[in-house]
């Protein structure tokens, strides 16, 4: 904290020339087929600021910085140390994100004191789309519904990206949370739901019509009725958010026919997943101290995290964790999103369809194809229907926990899938700690060995995904995404999730003894999921 407040009198000594006048320079990082950096350069253009920038600090100072242009890849030893001592960076989130979009570095006298992606530049949470765009006229052509969004978004970055976010975060480095919490705070008051002990949320996560498939729709219906069948959960437990609260307009995207449309497709009781829903629903947890609350999140989702009905941004990993921390409540997280994992350090404990860096399968706009849909949601909460839960039931005590839900959604779901929990979040964080002794790939024979220890659930699953391979075939622990690009079912090697679970048991064989944070992790997967959700 010192270091800062000594970096932090020595840049607003030199923004008003008290000292020399400091050596400041902007470093574009822009990776090959990076997908904002045409809307970067488009900035720069229309600003001409081409060549050097004028940053401002929001109060009257100002400097003048170069800038320059290179790829991600270039980043010397020397810099990495320098990201690394940012109060906020994030080495996993940065690596995932510099592959595809542009980043920032902000150098005083050749040395990093601000960094990130463009796109934190502009907090655009309170802007919304137009209600022509989330929910079009019922005669609207899907095409130029998908590229009117299109343009409206890619102006509303080239309107809001700035170059002076960087300047200002390297005088204060706390303002990006900062402005996070004043984001969540902003819609303090009476709580828009009156929650009880035990809560439900389901939550559409599309932005509009353009991307909200109807799968969101029959899979929320579906987890609806199972809760309520199997479990007993009651109507007043389950808040659901899909789609537009309007009676008007197109809300969803179906193929019928083999012809994709924009339809009116509804879900009884729903409102829709905006902002100021996500916002209401922790205020409501906080007003209720002690709940226990599972959110589900339904749809598609990016390497930034989960879409929200009229938002042209995602929900981040990083407002999630917010809203978790200012809510207080014990919340469980499941989501069947691409990308989903992203979001698991967001809440109590999660369970995803999908790694931070891979797509999940589901999300499709034919009803036909969404009932015959093995996706990780479907799998995962069918596994509590009476007729199924011998299949997940991995210890025998009669009742299905979130691990042994997830655990069977992973091997009787869609092969394609690589699930993904809280836990190895974990395992993935230890393994790049640790790159420079962990093995870089396992025997079949090594691999079960490690699975003789895990727990019922887990050691099931191995089983399932390693039977019939020789001990002696290797698999690889390194490069997991870039694997799940090239696997294929039938390819005669065990599927990526197999060397994901190798790098999760060979953290769980070194931490066998932590008490902290895996521990409590351990412990909110385990539960039993009926009595989380038990009803007084």
């Amino acid at each position: 904290m010192r270091r800062w407040l000594r970096l932090t009198a020595l840049l607003l000594g030199a923004a008003s020339g008290l000292v020399r006048a400091a050596d400041w320079q902007v470093v574009l990082l822009k990776p090959r087929n990076c997908d904002t950096c045409v809307f970067v350069e488009e900035i720069l253009k229309r600003r001409a600021q081409l060549q050097q920038v004028v940053l401002d600090d929001g109060a009257g100072g100002q400097v003048t910085a170069p800038i320059l242009r290179r790829n991600p890849s270039e980043l010397s030893a020397q810099e990495w140390s320098e990201l690394r001592a940012l109060p906020y960076f994030d080495e996993r989130v940065w690596q995932r994100q510099s592959a595809r979009s542009a980043h920032v570095l902000l150098k005083r006298d050749g040395a990093i004191v601000a960094a990130g992606d463009i796109i934190d530049s502009a907090d655009l949470r309170t802007q919304r789309l137009p209600t022509g765009i989330t929910t079009p006229g019922d005669r609207a052509d899907f095409v130029t519904v998908r590229n009117n969004l299109s343009s409206y978004v890619s102006d509303l970055y080239l309107r809001s990206w700035n170059l002076d976010w960087y300047y200002r975060l390297a005088l204060d480095p706390g303002i990006g949370r900062a402005r996070n919490e004043a984001w969540i705070t902003s819609a303090t008051g009476k709580p828009s739901l009156q929650l009880g002990a035990a809560n439900v949320v389901l939550a559409s996560t599309a932005s509009g019509a353009a991307d909200n498939e109807i799968f969101n729709a029959i899979r929320i219906e579906e987890i609806r009725d199972i809760l309520a069948d199997a479990l007993a959960v009651q109507p007043e437990q389950l808040n659901i958010y899909y789609g537009s609260g309007s009676a008007r307009g197109s809300n969803a995207l179906e193929v019928r026919d083999r012809r994709m449309g924009l339809v009116r497709r509804d879900v009884e009781g729903a409102s829709p997943f905006t902002p100021d829903a996500a916002l209401g629903i922790f205020e409501s947890i906080r007003a209720k101290p002690g709940s226990r609350n599972l959110l589900v999140l339904i749809g598609h989702g990016n390497p930034d995290g989960a879409g929200m009905w009229s938002s042209p941004v995602a929900l981040s990993p990083a407002s999630l964790r917010s809203l978790h921390e200012y809510g207080g409540g014990d919340d469980v997280l499941v989501s069947g999103n691409c990308f989903g994992g992203v979001m698991a350090r967001a809440m109590s404990c999660g369970f995803f369809g999908a790694r931070p860096d891979v797509v999940a399968t589901g999300c499709q706009a034919d009803a036909a194809e969404v009932a015959q849909s093995r996706d990780y949601l479907h799998v995962f909460f069918s596994s509590l229907k009476p007729d199924a839960r011998k299949a997940a039931d991995a210890d025998g005590n009669g009742a299905i926990s979130f691990a042994e839900a997830h655990w069977h959604a992973s091997t009787a779901g869609d092969a394609r899938n690589i699930t993904y929990t809280s836990v190895d979040a974990l395992a993935d964080a230890w393994f790049d700690d640790n790159a420079a002794t962990v093995p870089r790939s396992l025997s079949v024979g090594e691999i079960r060995t490690l699975g003789s220890k895990a727990p019922p659930a887990e050691r099931r699953a191995l089983e399932d995904l390693l039977h019939g391979f020789d001990a002696e075939v290797r698999v690889s622990l390194v490069d997991l995404a870039g694997q799940a690009a090239r696997w294929q079912p039938g390819s005669g090697v065990p599927r990526v999730l197999v060397g994901q679970m190798a790098r999760r048991l060979l953290y769980l064989d070194a931490r066998q003894d932590d008490g902290g944070e895996l521990a409590t992790l351990q412990s909110c997967e385990n539960r039993s999921i009926s009595e989380f959700l038990a009803h007084p």
